[in-house]
């Protein structure tokens, strides 16, 4: 019986997907990317952004006409949000709900387990039951705070190495693959309403990391385990994107689960200044577009969301040395080629 309803409920999800997630509002007129993204009511277009980007007058005017979803780029993240066990800083996050329920936009939170930014008490857990304690206090803390001012969350953070093989963390060291299962499911106890993601990078072709991510899905959907969604974070390097991006998201929407694009900039080579030539930008936006049409061509993809919108921001000239100019606004908060030619995607797709 519960397999019948999960493929009846797999059936009837792609239809479902082709809603924008309540209660974010259609941005009209479509000569925008929310606008343009959201005509005929189907999906969002969003930015990653720190609370306190806003501090510049310049940003939010851009994040206000542009962008109808919001991801907390660090401020949901454990370390920052319950740095000590029983602490906890909402600041930061409040203040990026606040603004969507103003500009009537969605949030989507990030994230819970990961092996990275997680605080050391709960690093050095060892006991199972400790670290469940200790996970369950945590994902009811935030989502009994946010659970219905949320439309998704990445419950799961970058599990996989790329061979497909679990990564190792506190997570899987101390309570196994089940982990994944185990905050699902308190996740959705916690917040039944917020769609729940696995989120990870390498996974927008088809190789043996997305394989891998797919069996496991299967597995947790055949459980009756809640998960709703996978995120492919889409930090890609100019003139290097699989060319299987629709094929790895079809590996995961015929499951019945939606899949997001949730993180994406494109690096490339940049000069001194920090800036690509006129040809790399050019590569650069047919690259953007040809992530965005790959979201437009499945039903079940909600949306895509940038992780950061202009230059200035980004994570990537203190990673990746030499490369950069990876947003779709300059350092002057200019629209670049990127920009537009994403705007064309979204006004002409589907």
């Amino acid at each position: 019986m519960v397999q019948l309803q999960l493929h009846l409920l797999a059936a009837l999800l792609p239809a479902l997907a082709l809603a924008i997630p309540s209660p974010v509002a259609p941005r009209s007129p479509a000569t925008n990317l929310a606008g343009a993204a959201s005509k005929d009511n189907k999906r969002y277009f969003g930015d990653a952004y720190q609370s306190f980007y806003l501090a510049d007058p310049r940003y939010g005017p851009i994040l206000d006409s542009q962008f109808s979803a919001y991801t907390p780029e660090n401020e949901m993240k454990w370390e920052v949000i319950e740095p000590t066990r029983g602490v906890f800083n909402w600041t930061g996050s409040d203040l990026i709900v606040a603004h969507a329920k103003k500009t009537h936009s969605i949030v989507r939170g990030h994230n819970f387990c990961w092996d990275s930014q997680t605080p050391s008490y709960v690093t050095s857990i060892t006991d199972p039951t400790e670290l469940t304690q200790v996970l369950e206090e945590h994902i009811n803390a935030v989502l009994g705070r946010y659970g219905n001012d949320l439309y998704a969350f990445d419950v799961i953070n970058e599990p996989l190495n790329d061979n497909g093989t679990i990564k190792s963390s506190v997570w899987s060291n101390v309570l196994g693959e089940n982990y994944i299962e185990t905050a699902l499911t308190i996740a959705h106890k916690a917040a039944p309403n917020v769609k729940l993601y696995i989120n990870d990078y390498n996974i927008e072709g088809v190789n043996s990391k997305s394989q891998a991510l797919a069996t496991i899905a299967k597995n947790l959907l055949d459980k009756g385990v809640p998960l709703h969604g996978i995120g492919f974070e889409s930090h890609f390097i100019g003139g290097e994107l699989p060319g299987d991006i629709s094929q790895s998201m079809k590996q995961f929407t015929d499951l019945g689960l939606d899949v997001a694009i949730t993180e994406l900039d494109i690096r490339v080579p940049v000069d001194s200044s920090g800036i690509a030539n006129a040809t790399v930008r050019k590569l650069q936006a047919d690259n953007y577009a040809t992530v965005v049409q790959a979201c437009l061509d499945n039903g079940n993809c909600p949306g895509v969301t940038v992780w950061g919108f202009d230059d200035g921001h980004s994570w990537i000239p203190g990673v990746f040395a030499g490369q950069g100019d990876a947003n779709l606004y300059d350092f002057n908060y200019q629209p670049k080629p990127a920009y537009y030619s994403t705007l064309a995607a979204l006004q002409n797709g589907k």
